[in-house]
């Protein structure tokens, strides 16, 4: 017999077995049979009614739907241009934060280099210099002394860290590179215009790394080209230490 409990047909056999079927599925079942066993060796005959159930068929209540193959094959390539696409842009995703690690790690290590740097200057020369104030004295030296050799070179360079150092100035090369009249390039404009020559980077990178020949001059002057009022002030207010190529150093 067959009988629905809670939506699922279930089909019970003269044997005691039960099928659970799915509630959309229904039972087709075959009639019952009747059969007589065949005789046994004894030669008695038994008879029997045996009561047949078929294999139920299962079908479904459901409408099939029928999907042309083409759908199914645009969907699958959209699934696949999507698993593309997205890999594409984790990739590029991944590409770009290796750049900007990249960078930074650059930049960190720019950093470390700058700062030790610093320190080994603070150490030879007792200024604190960085690479912006390494250029800036070497577009003064180059603009001040550019035609002197490398001693005269160091020479001018050294005056401008000797008053760094002075109290009696600012206490870092750019403020006193651009202290107000107190480099003649800055006024007219040959600070800004110079090639600085590498003749004029070594003498500037033995000046930071402490040679310093220059006795302390906090000033430095050429003569022939000099404003005489300028040249009065030097010789009534100032020492005169020596005189190295073109320039004459005081302080």
């Amino acid at each position: 017999m067959n009988k629905i409990v809670k939506g699922v047909v279930t089909t019970v056999t003269a044997t005691g077995i039960v099928l659970g079927v799915p509630d959309n599925y229904v039972v087709a079942q075959a009639p019952t049979q009747t059969m007589s066993m065949i005789p046994s060796a004894s030669g008695n005959v038994e008879g029997a009614e045996i009561e047949l159930i078929p294999n139920p068929v299962l079908r479904s209540n459901k409408e099939e739907i029928s999907i042309p193959a083409s759908t199914v094959q645009d969907a699958e390539q959209q699934k696949i241009a999507a698993l593309v696409e997205s890999r594409s842009q984790r990739i590029q995703e991944e590409k770009l934060l290796e750049e900007k690690l990249l960078k930074q790690k650059l930049l960190e290590e720019k950093r470390r280099k700058e700062a030790r740097r610093k320190r080994e200057i603070m150490a030879c020369c007792g200024v604190a210099a960085g690479t912006q104030d390494q250029q800036i004295l070497e577009r003064i030296v180059e603009a001040e002394a550019g035609g002197e050799n490398f001693t005269g070179r160091v020479l001018v360079a050294n005056v401008v860290l000797n008053r760094v150092k002075s109290k009696k100035f600012p206490s870092t090369i750019k403020k006193v590179v651009f202290a107000h009249r107190q480099f003649s390039p800055i006024s007219d404009g040959r600070y800004y215009t110079v090639k600085v020559s590498k003749k004029t980077k070594r003498a500037v990178r033995a000046a930071l790394n402490g040679k310093n020949p220059s006795r302390g001059a906090l000033y430095f002057m050429e003569r022939s080209s000099a404003n005489q009022v300028n040249v009065r002030w030097f010789d009534r207010a100032l020492t005169r230490l020596f005189k190295y190529g073109c320039h004459e150093f005081f302080k």
